[in-house]
């Protein structure tokens, strides 16, 4: 399982009509990630984190040709992070 991290900018939108597009595929999402929190950083960014238990079928969605207009005529670019737990001594 890989904890992912994604900025999510918006060049053509707001966080609310991402927001809206990003809900409506809760159920494709469910199929290859969990544990999803959606972070509302401004008016133009969001940060997702998520635990990816099937990153090909991530990549699959967000390779899908409609998935991909949308982000287009949207202005939405993504930077995805691997994240894992740093090391803390005394915890």
């Amino acid at each position: 399982m890989l904890n992912t991290m994604i900025v999510v900018k918006m060049k053509k939108s707001n966080f609310s009509e991402w927001k809206k597009i990003f809900d409506e595929h809760a159920e494709k999402q469910a199929k290859f990630m969990k544990d999803t929190l959606v972070g509302h950083v401004d008016e133009n960014t969001a940060v997702v984190t998520s635990d990816v238990f099937d990153p090909e079928g991530m990549q699959t969605h967000v390779s899908d040709p409609e998935l991909g207009k949308i982000f287009e005529e949207m202005g939405i670019e993504h930077t995805v992070y691997m994240l894992q737990p740093a090391p803390v001594p005394g915890l």
